[in-house]
């Protein structure tokens, strides 16, 4: 297992000190692990020094040790690397008190982290973290998308992972790149299968599929795991929607949401990645003593549908899609925090008044749990509530689990 090592001082305090401390510490560590740096920093000028000498991407995990205290700003960075953190702490020089803030910056930015203050406690740590490498890799390598911008009223959108940012006028050039005989091959066999189209016209369809062409361009281009995009911003420009391409690609193995939300696009490339399940990513409708009403415009067509228009705008193609009715799992996450729930799809409910897609969930408890939760958009997902509980746990989130 490949290990790096930073040690950190603050500005104040003489590195000469604490050489035979970190020379102890790497010796002992090297009897069992290949050490990977050792060095000494004190600023962020120092921390981009090292990158250039260093290749942090090629170790397993990475330990800093903070020496003393006013080293959280330039350990805090090794957070770019997205690798499992152990954080060693001393009883001395304000090093345990450091290391705790590191940690919690960490983990808010869904980095595992633990803090340990032996050297057993270290060795177990990186023991587990080997253990666990194969999930932690595909979790923390993902590549996501956030096309546009984060819709306004998506006030508690809270999202600290790195994600790859493309304008909406670089999304309009792979639109406009797209032909009409694309955009009609795109959802040609879409058309077929449908049960009825309502309102759209052949327009609004060839308008859909040209954005599914432009998006799954932009996907193989930018090499995305899964995307979000604003999607209510393209009503003004293009009068059309991409809630058929989302449906077409969350069936089809990708992960895309709407309203540019980066948290449902994580849980929904979550459970895509370990699960292999696409997710519905709905609106709370309605709810009573014991049953919650889902609904959204776009949902996977892995099921029979009706091709309808938008609901708010009246424009684009949206989907009314059958989903099966069995038991699922609710979840929401905002952050580092994650609330999932055990649901059974009971019903469709068809109203002109809500998004196209909606579904009764019967829930225990489901006054209790919208008042629990952590804001709207919830993902439907057909993976037992407890397997994804666990997973969730693992991979670093605060999970209540209804």
């Amino acid at each position: 297992m490949k290990v790096g090592v930073i040690f950190g001082v603050s500005e104040i305090a003489d590195p000469k000190k604490f050489e035979k401390k970190a020379s102890q510490f790497l010796t002992k560590l090297s009897e069992e692990f290949e050490v990977v740096g050792g060095a000494f920093i004190s600023t962020k000028k120092e921390f981009k020094d090292l990158k250039g000498e260093i290749d942090f991407n090629k170790v397993d995990a990475i330990v800093l040790y903070p020496l003393t205290g006013g080293t959280e700003n330039p350990l805090k960075e090794f957070a770019i690397y997205r690798k499992p953190v152990i954080l060693f702490g001393d009883s001395f020089n304000n090093s345990i008190a450091a290391a705790v803030e590191i940690r919690e910056y960490l983990r808010d930015r869904l980095i595992p982290s633990t803090l340990v203050t032996s050297y057993e406690e270290l060795k177990a740590a990186l023991l587990g973290y080997e253990d666990m490498k194969e999930i932690l890799d595909k979790f923390l390598n993902l590549r996501l998308g956030l096309i546009g911008r984060i819709s306004p009223w998506l006030i508690n959108e809270k999202f600290e992972l790195p994600y790859i940012h493309i304008s909406l006028k670089k999304f309009y050039e792979y639109y406009e790149a797209t032909t009409e005989a694309e955009g009609w091959k795109a959802v040609e066999d879409i058309i077929a299968k449908a049960r009825e189209i309502k309102e759209p016209n052949r327009e609004d369809l060839v308008k859909a599929g040209r954005i599914y062409v432009a998006l799954k361009r932009i996907i193989e281009d930018y090499k995305l795991d899964g995307f979000t995009i604003g999607c209510f911003d393209l009503i003004g420009k293009i009068k059309a929607t991409p809630c058929l391409a989302l449906a077409m690609f969350n069936a089809e193995g990708i992960p895309a949401a709407c309203e540019g939300e980066l948290n449902s696009l994580l849980g929904m490339t979550i459970v895509r990645k370990f699960f292999n399940k696409p997710a519905f990513m709905g609106n709370i409708a309605d709810y009573g003593e014991d049953y919650i009403i889902l609904a959204h415009c776009t949902a996977p067509l892995i099921a029979g549908y009706i091709l309808r228009s938008h609901f708010e705008s009246g424009m684009g193609v949206g989907v009314e899609v059958d989903l099966p009715r069995k038991k699922a799992s609710l979840l929401k996450i905002r952050g580092r925090k994650a609330v999932v729930a055990s649901v059974t799809v009971a019903e469709r409910e068809r109203s002109e008044q809500r998004c196209r897609t909606q579904l009764k969930l019967k829930i225990e408890d489901a006054k209790d749990f919208v008042d629990g939760t952590l804001g709207n958009h919830h993902l439907l997902v057909y993976v037992d509530s407890e397997e994804l509980a666990d997973l969730l746990s693992e991979l670093g989130f605060e999970v209540m689990l209804y």
